[in-house]
């Protein structure tokens, strides 16, 4: 097996560099997402124009911009194996969202908010604020990062504005609720690649006009088991 080629991570071409191959990201995939051309960072000799700086940090939220102009602190604001968790939630917090029915993964959230109102279902104390929804996990597509069980704390973004590319997305589509990593797709703007972490499940391609929202994990909590 051959080695990966070094990356010399002392300019901000090498640092973009590193930063793709974390994301899992080829220079044709970052040039559309861009809007630039797919040899644009092969050919870089300085550093990124303010414009293209801009929009690539409204693309990439997590990208830790002082690391990648300037080389201080690491690449990530929040590391790529750190989801946010919460072993524990205060049980006086004031804060309650509605728990989705689990029954909703044969369908979809756009359905299930249609036709179940908020005050039917049941409300639980959320580690944090600013979030929709909670949706647990069904299933081991997304381990070892999430596990069967565990509750996630959803937000819903603008995914007409942009998708913040790489991340783990709660994604509503016409065919029911998938947890999965979302990039782009080689087969145009018109479609999504959606990535399980368990290497025993392939991609999937989901065209864009099928789905009805992408959610954001914003945090998540364990499940605890007692014998």
């Amino acid at each position: 097996m051959s080695k990966m080629a070094k990356i010399d991570t002392s300019t901000v071409k090498g640092r973009l560099l590193m930063f793709l191959r974390e994301k899992r990201l080829s220079q044709s995939e970052f040039g559309r997402i861009l809007g630039v051309a797919p040899t644009y960072v092969g050919a870089m000799r300085k550093s990124l124009s303010a414009d293209k700086v801009n929009r690539l940090m409204r693309a990439f939220p997590d990208l830790n911009r002082d690391w990648l102009l300037y080389g201080e602190g690491e690449m990530l604001k929040i590391p790529k194996d750190e989801v946010p968790e919460t072993e524990e939630v205060e049980s006086n917090s004031e804060y309650e969202v509605p728990l989705l029915p689990v029954s909703a993964y044969a369908g979809n959230i756009q359905g299930w908010s249609e036709s179940v109102m908020p005050r039917d279902c049941e409300m639980i104390h959320s580690p944090v604020r600013d979030v929709d929804l909670a949706i647990r996990i069904a299933g081991d597509s997304m381990e070892p990062k999430f596990h069967d069980g565990m509750t996630l704390y959803i937000k819903r973004i603008n995914e007409k504005s942009f998708i913040p590319w790489g991340n783990p997305m709660v994604i509503d589509s016409e065919n029911g609720v998938l947890v999965k990593e979302v990039y782009p797709s080689d087969q145009g703007e018109e479609y999504i690649e959606a990535r399980s972490l368990n290497p025993k499940y392939p991609p999937l391609t989901i065209p864009t006009s099928s789905i009805y929202g992408l959610y954001r994990v914003i945090s998540v909590v364990k499940l605890y088991t007692t014998y």
